[in-house]
C-alpha cells in the first residue's frame, strides 16, 4: 500500500522547520513527507531531511496552482503565517485542500482564540470558526508565546547581562518550546484520526521572568538582571526591529494578560503536550 502523503505548508518557518525535522527523524520509513516553500531552493534547513521533498506552495498563491499542488495528500498541517491577513490565507488555503481531496487539517492557533476583544483573538476566532465548518477532519493546536524568543535578549546580556521587558517578572506564565510544538504536531500528523475535532492548548513549562534570569545567571556563570519597562517603551523597541504596529499590539496584549495572571497566559493544565507525544 502506498504510504500517507502528510503536506506541511508554511515548512520553512520556525513550526513548519520544527514539524518537518521531527517527522523525518521519527515517521520518515512510514509516511510520505513533503514540505511545502515559497522558495524550496532557498530551504537550506530542510535540504536533506530523510523523506523530505520539497514542493514549491505559496500561502498567497494562486489558488487552482494550490489545489493542484495538494492532490493526493492526505493530511495537510497549515502554519498560519504572520500576516495581518493571516486567517483569511489560511482560509483559502483550507478550502483549497477540500477542494483538492485532503482528508485532515491540522492548524495553527493561539490560546487568545476565545478572546474576540483583542488582536490575534479576533483572527484566530475567525478562522477557527471558517475551518471548524469545512466539513474536513481538523485539529487545532493552539499555542502561547514562544521561549525560543529569549533568543533575542541575547545582545543586552552579552554587553550588560541585563535583558528588558514590560512584563511583572513575577507573574507566572506558560509558554512553548517551538521543538516541542514540533513534536506535537508530528505526532497528529502521523494519526491524525485520533485527534480529530480536538483542540489543544501546547504549552511546554510554567515559569517567570525572575526564573529566566536565574537559568540564564546559572548558565552563564555571572549574574543577569530582567529589567523591566513601560509598555510604550517596550512597544518603541519592538517597531524598530521591525514589528509591524499591529502585531506589536497584539504581542503586548499577551504580556499583559501575563500581568493580570489570566489563565489565557498561565494555563493550568500541562498535559496537553505530553498527552498527544
Amino acid at each position: 500500500m502506498a504510504k500517507p502523503v502528510v503536506f506541511v505548508i508554511g515548512a520553512s518557518g520556525n513550526v513548519g522547520a520544527a514539524t518537518v525535522t521531527a517527522l523525518s527523524a521519527k515517521y520518515a520509513d512510514k509516511i510520505e513527507i513533503r514540505a511545502g516553500v515559497r522558495n524550496p531552493e532557498a530551504a537550506d534547513k530542510l535540504k536533506g531531511l530523510n523523506g523530505v521533498t520539497l514542493v514549491a506552495a505559496d500561502m498567497g498563491g494562486d489558488r487552482e496552482k494550490l489545489v493542484t499542488t495538494l492532490r493526493g495528500v492526505d493530511t495537510l498541517f497549515i502554519v498560519t503565517p504572520g500576516a495581518k491577513d493571516r486567517a483569511e490565507l489560511s482560509i483559502s488555503i483550507a478550502e483549497a485542500a477540500r477542494e483538492a481531496g485532503v482528508k485532515f487539517l491540522l492548524v495553527v492557533s493561539v490560546l487568545t482564540a476565545d478572546l474576540t476583544d483583542t488582536i490575534f483573538g479576533a483572527q484566530f476566532s475567525k478562522l477557527e470558526r471558517a475551518i471548524s465548518s469545512l466539513g474536513v477532519s481538523y485539529c487545532f493546536l493552539r499555542l502561547p508565546l514562544f521561549i525560543d524568543n529569549y533568543w533575542g535578549f541575547k545582545d543586552t546580556i552579552k554587553g550588560q547581562s541585563v535583558f528588558y521587558g514590560p512584563v511583572d517578572p513575577e507573574k507566572l506564565y506558560t509558554p512553548v518550546l517551538v521543538s516541542d510544538v514540533g513534536n506535537a504536531a508530528a505526532a497528529i500528523l502521523f494519526t491524525p484520526s485520533t485527534y480529530a475535532s480536538r483542540t489543544y492548548n501546547v504549552v511546554s513549562d510554567r515559569h517567570t521572568l525572575n526564573d529566566v534570569a536565574a537559568s540564564f545567571s546559572e548558565a552563564l556563570g555571572r549574574e543577569v538582571k530582567y529589567v523591566r519597562v513601560p509598555y510604550e517603551a517596550a512597544k518603541q523597541s519592538l517597531m524598530q526591529i521591525g514589528f509591524q504596529e499591529w502585531q506589536v499590539d497584539g504581542i503586548l496584549e499577551l504580556d499583559k494578560l501575563i500581568d493580570s495572571g489570566s489563565h489565557f497566559a498561565n494555563q493550568e493544565d500541562l498535559t496537553h503536550y505530553t498527552e498527544i507525544t
